[in-house]
């Protein structure tokens, strides 16, 4: 990380990285790529490969787009955008959904509170493996909220729909997966449902 850069704006950098600065672009890719990895982890599934070539193939469209962002809107708005648009191309092109093994999720949310004592990071990658399977307008506000952490409004803009609706999406979204684990049920006296 170049100190001179740290302190500029990422709109900043980017006219930089757009005028040949290539420091400037390593700065955005430093900034930025293991946001973007999280958030195309459940487009990429198990394959750690996968991930990587989705990862770069996100910052090689940056590099081929710069020349038409526009700094009117926070610039990892377009990032992300980005991210989602190949995500998505990478699972209509494969046609094959990445599948987490439910019965041993399940068996992981038997044990009562086991989940709680895995490690985050493979819990994590499991929930967005499974969320692979989500319908893509959910899977997509799943992406950006769980992957990258960009709040509500932000995941509104990127996905140009109203902050309400990205959150009731990611409840629906967390709603689904937790039926898929077996935890729906646990617990919540037969009501669950009825929210």
């Amino acid at each position: 990380m170049n100190d001179e850069l740290a302190g500029l704006s990422d709109a900043e950098l980017a006219r930089l990285a757009n005028d040949g600065d290539i420091r400037a672009f390593e700065e955005i890719y430093d900034r930025h790529a293991s946001g973007v990895g999280r958030a195309l982890a459940s487009f990429a599934g198990p394959d750690e490969d996968v991930l990587d070539d989705l990862t770069q193939e996100v910052f090689l469209r940056v590099i081929n787009g710069l020349p038409s962002y526009v700094p009117i809107r926070p610039f990892a708005h377009w990032l992300y955008t980005i991210a989602l648009n190949v995500g998505r191309n990478h699972v209509r092109g494969r046609r094959t959904v990445v599948f987490v093994d439910t019965d041993e999720m399940r068996n992981v949310a038997a044990a009562g509170n086991a989940v709680k004592t895995l490690p985050e990071e493979i819990v994590a990658k499991a929930l967005m493996r499974l969320a692979s399977r989500l319908p893509e307008h959910l899977l997509d506000v799943v992406s950006l909220r769980i992957g990258s952490g960009m709040p509500y409004g932000g995941i509104g803009e990127v996905l140009g729909i109203p902050e309400g609706t990205a959150r009731s999406r990611m409840h629906s979204a967390v709603r689904i997966l937790r039926e898929k684990i077996g935890l729906e049920t646990q617990g919540q006296g037969g009501k669950r449902g009825e929210e």
